[in-house]
């Protein structure tokens, strides 16, 4: 009986091990990828429904960020450390929040909200700065903090119980 268990855990061995080589020889780099190399980093997500929930992380190189969320209960957080920072977050819907936070080089960050209980923050530390914010509709609210030296803001709000502060050192 030992022997057969000995033998059975050798066999699942093998069989994981090639299973797995199949799978890394089934990876085909698409055409469509071809010009992002190591380095340039670029994350986009498109959510579409109901208790959307979005997070992006990423340091070094070139960075691009595009988040697109429609539907109820949308959130998405991104963080962004390095060199050609870029945030873009789109968000329709119910009680939408956005939270930004870029640290180091050409920081730039956009988000426009329409909906119910919107809510942006936006931190951005290092270099040149800029940020919008466009909140359409119910309870908006937006917080951007720049320390660099471009910091450039822009918030746009309108309707319903705005609030919006910026702090630029």
């Amino acid at each position: 009986m030992e022997r057969n268990a000995k033998r059975f855990g050798w066999i699942a061995a093998a069989l994981l091990l090639t299973g797995t080589l199949a799978q890394a020889q089934d990876l085909v780099r698409e055409a469509r990828y071809a010009d992002i190399t190591v380095g340039n980093s670029v994350a986009t997500i498109l959510q579409i429904g109901a208790y959307n929930n979005a997070r992006l992380d990423q340091s070094g190189a070139r960075q691009n960020q595009a988040v697109s969320q429609t539907g109820s209960r949308n959130q998405a957080v991104a963080n962004q450390s390095g060199m050609n920072n870029s945030m873009n977050a789109q968000q329709s819907g119910t009680a939408n929040s956005v939270q930004v936070s870029q640290a180091g080089n050409n920081n730039q960050a956009g988000t426009a909200q329409s909906g119910a209980e919107n809510a942006a923050s936006v931190v951005q530390t290092g270099a040149y700065n800029q940020a919008f914010v466009g909140q359409y509709g119910q309870a908006n609210q937006a917080s951007v903090t720049q320390a660099g030296f471009g910091g450039a803001v822009s918030v746009k709000q309108f309707g319903d119980n705005m609030k919006a502060s910026a702090t630029q050192r």
